[in-house]
């Protein structure tokens, strides 16, 4: 309390400061003691006493069930962060390969000039069609000597 301003030493020091904060202590005090005998009492401790103490026989032990459930919870922590950092490192070299890929294309087409960029674009797009042409033509012949119909 010697580290606060002065102002601040005297609000906590007034006597009304001292009688709302023993007013709020009290009412959430009570507050939660009604809670438990009107709703956590009747609803909840009620209920799952009287269940544990019919099976407490043939269920396991609460505290094994309570190790297996942190265990699993602690697994799929594990699980989450290694499938979050495997998944930033994927993302992070697909961008890589995406931003490389374009300096290299503007790197390209400042060295050889937009025309001749140009006609290496048309070049590779011609290649494409070919290959694309050949493949729906033996596609084509496949199929009518699957069905047997003579070409």
């Amino acid at each position: 309390m010697d580290l606060l301003p002065e102002n601040l030493q005297t609000v906590l020091h007034h006597s009304t400061f001292a009688y709302l904060q023993a007013t709020a202590q009290d009412h959430l005090a009570t507050k939660l003691s009604h809670l438990r005998t009107m709703v956590l009492q009747p609803y909840i401790i009620e209920p799952v006493s009287k269940f544990l103490a019919v099976y407490a026989s043939v269920m396991p032990d609460l505290m094994s069930l309570f190790l297996l459930a942190v265990i699993i919870l602690i697994s799929i922590k594990i699980l989450d962060y290694a499938y979050r950092l495997v998944m930033f490192w994927i993302a992070l070299a697909f961008k890589l390969v995406f931003w490389v890929s374009v300096l290299g294309l503007g790197w390209y087409v400042y060295n050889v000039g937009i025309e001749n960029a140009g006609r290496g674009v048309g070049w590779v797009w011609g290649l494409i069609c070919g290959f694309v042409g050949d493949f729906e033509e033996k596609t084509k012949m496949a199929a009518a000597a699957y069905a047997g119909v003579p070409r």
